[in-house]
């Protein structure tokens, strides 16, 4: 059996109740299927790159599992089937990947946060003191 592992974004307005219950329902078919789920992450709410089906946000869901074809199919025309799905990718995972690491929902404006507004130190700018000179002859006047 291979690892996949299935990001899904649901309707933002769908609320906590219906991803639990489509979240379970999608557990079912993949264990019907023989698949094993392993874990399930809780993502939070992010901005999308570009509007889908005029949402800016949704909700994303992380299953964990390991099963073959067959279970990824079901998983997918499930998927298809529910309403509040706005999408969905499965992709096989590397077995030598380190676990996977699922940081909550970014908040902004907090600095040293994921997604936080920190203020660059420095701008990248380089003041004249850390700037290393050159030694140029200087169009300088001598007093008279």
């Amino acid at each position: 059996m291979r690892v996949y592992e299935s990001t899904i974004a649901f309707h933002p307005e769908a609320g906590e109740v219906a991803a639990k219950d489509l979240l379970e329902r999608a557990k079912q078919a993949l264990v019907a299927e023989g698949a094993e789920v392993r874990q399930i992450f809780d993502w939070g709410i992010r901005d999308l790159a570009y509007p889908i089906r005029k949402q800016r946000r949704a909700a994303f869901h992380i299953i964990e599992f390991n099963g073959n074809g067959r279970a990824v199919a079901e998983l997918e025309r499930n998927l298809r089937i529910f309403d509040p799905v706005l999408r969905y990718i499965t992709v096989q995972v590397d077995p030598n990947r380190p676990p996977l690491e699922v940081h909550g929902a970014r908040r902004d404006g907090v600095p040293g946060e994921p997604g936080g507004d920190e203020a660059p130190t420095g701008g990248g700018r380089v003041s004249s003191e850390d700037a290393d000179e050159v030694d140029e002859p200087r169009d300088e006047q001598e007093p008279s």
